[in-house]
């Protein structure tokens, strides 16, 4: 049984034709998903989370201001759009312990995985994983103020919670604000 081309596909212009109205009906789609998801290459993973983006530039912000001569390390690697790995490290004189009187260079640095979830109740369901066997203790719920989360977004979290696993100079934590979730530990070495 042979397959019949319509007579107007045997021309240059029905073929033109026929590919005109393919690519219209691909940019008309590109255009309807775009007006009902605006944000659709953040959900495919090609761009960050502005909401995140805009977190982390506050972070960075206030570490440059609180340490403007002594941050040594400031690094940001994303592991998708609603993930990211922030590493910051300053040096400052301090006491190296409580039995000697002696001022030493302490390295101070942090390593941790932020995550912006669906909302707070994910971000606390999330938590609430992490922290099954009770490991993390519960430092606080009140949030500090004037920090990065305010600064990034007006107003200070409605959700707040901060755990804390210590071991000596190495201590992990847990930071829930509102959808935000940051996992990671902190560091200090002393110089000899």
């Amino acid at each position: 049984m042979a397959v019949s081309i319509p007579p107007f596909l045997r021309t240059r212009n029905g073929v033109i034709a026929v590919i005109a109205i393919v690519i219209i009906l691909i940019v008309a789609s590109v255009a309807l998903t775009w007006s009902y998801t605006p944000d659709i290459y953040s959900g495919l993973g090609l761009r960050h989370d502005a909401s995140l983006e805009k977190y982390v530039g506050a972070l960075h912000s206030v570490a440059l201001e609180q340490h403007p001569t002594n941050l040594t390390v400031w690094s940001v690697s994303w592991y998708n759009s609603t993930a990211v790995k922030v590493t910051w490290a300053f040096t400052y004189l301090g006491q190296g312990n409580e039995t000697s009187n002696q001022s030493r260079l302490i390295t101070y640095q942090e390593s941790f995985v932020m995550t912006n979830f669906f909302g707070p109740k994910s971000a606390t369901a999330y938590v609430g994983s992490l922290n099954t066997n009770n490991t993390y203790k519960l430092t606080t719920t009140t949030y500090g103020g004037s920090g990065a989360y305010e600064r990034a977004f007006g107003h200070s979290p409605s959700t707040f919670a901060e755990y804390k696993q210590e071991q000596g100079p190495v201590g992990n934590f847990i930071w829930q604000f509102d959808q935000f979730v940051q996992v990671g530990s902190l560091t200090r070495t002393y110089a000899a």
